[in-house]
């Protein structure tokens, strides 16, 4: 009948008392509601817990404000401010070459080095590694890469692959740093270290029989002045 229509679309009710047509909540529920999600936004994003290895970097409508100590902090609610955890105990390592295969360089005396080394790198300044550089991983690859080239560049190949090439290795560190302290990086080189220095494989047998001969010279003298 229509009666039992209407009673059906007012909810059952007969009546609006209750809710609104077609079952939907009224108004005091819809605002409960949204105060509801209202406050789990802002305890979701105002609360932070900062583990003992981290600082928070906080952002005000995207502009560093502070950086947090470790524990529970509590900031405005996103998007007015916003939190970045930046783990400042952990050391990060580049491995050159990234991928297998050879990574040469031009030596002093026309040579080349196929060369492979690691730098390891941690966080020394939080709020300038979020805020004045895009990609640090790769702003570390390439300043290394670039220092550790012009340090190549400047030693003869006996240098390179020999026991001078520790000498270089704390050049290519402190030429690294030096540069990204220009750009204030926050970044901090811990230590650069040569895995392995050899000629290219395509000359690694020619090499080694220089070297052979040179050792044999070498011997060859010693016996001559004794």
């Amino acid at each position: 009948s229509l009666d039992d229509f209407l009673k059906r679309a007012r909810g059952g009710g007969g009546g609006f008392g209750g809710g609104l047509p077609g079952g939907m909540p009224g108004r005091p529920v819809i605002v409960a509601g949204v105060a509801i999600l209202a406050l789990l936004w802002i305890a979701f994003t105002s609360f932070h817990v900062i583990a003992p290895e981290q600082r928070g970097v906080v952002a005000f409508f995207g502009k560093y404000s502070s950086t947090m100590e470790p524990g529970v902090r509590f900031t405005l609610p996103a998007p007015i401010a916003s939190v970045k955890k930046i783990d400042v105990q952990a050391i990060r390592t580049e491995e050159f070459p990234a991928a297998a295969g050879e990574n040469l360089m031009l030596t002093q005396d026309q040579n080349i080095v196929d060369l492979a080394y690691s730098v390891r790198w941690d966080i020394a300044n939080p709020e300038d590694f979020v805020f004045q550089i895009a990609n640090p991983e790769q702003t570390v690859r390439a300043t290394a890469e670039s220092a550790m080239r012009a340090a190549v560049a400047g030693v003869r190949l006996n240098d390179a692959i020999g026991p001078g090439r520790t000498v270089f290795e704390a050049q290519v560190q402190q030429a690294t740093q030096a540069i990204l302290d220009e750009y204030n990086s926050g970044i901090r080189i811990q230590s650069v270290a040569i895995r392995n220095a050899s000629a290219p494989s395509a000359v690694d047998e020619a090499f080694k029989q220089v070297t052979a001969a040179q050792q044999g010279a070498q011997a060859a003298r010693n016996q001559a002045q004794a």
